[in-house]
């Protein structure tokens, strides 16, 4: 049988969560962070990573991000 599922709330919960453990890392001294590499001008994968740094940093995550031609 089918299940529809709410996307948008599975997913606050996983960022909540990732929040949480975020912070329970920084308090033993650990940034945990996301490191990206964008090649190319692609607009939508600049969109991409955009929302990805975006979400760590509301979410207690350092980010490195390294642009390439």
């Amino acid at each position: 049988m089918a299940q529809i599922i709410d996307g948008k709330k599975i997913a606050g919960e996983v960022l909540a969560e990732v929040k949480l453990r975020a912070q329970a890392l920084q308090k033993k001294g650990v940034t945990p962070g996301l490191a990206t590499v964008l090649v190319g001008d692609d607009p939508a994968s600049h969109v991409y990573v955009g929302q990805k740094i975006k979400q760590c940093e509301a979410n207690g995550l350092k980010s490195i991000h390294k642009p390439l031609p």
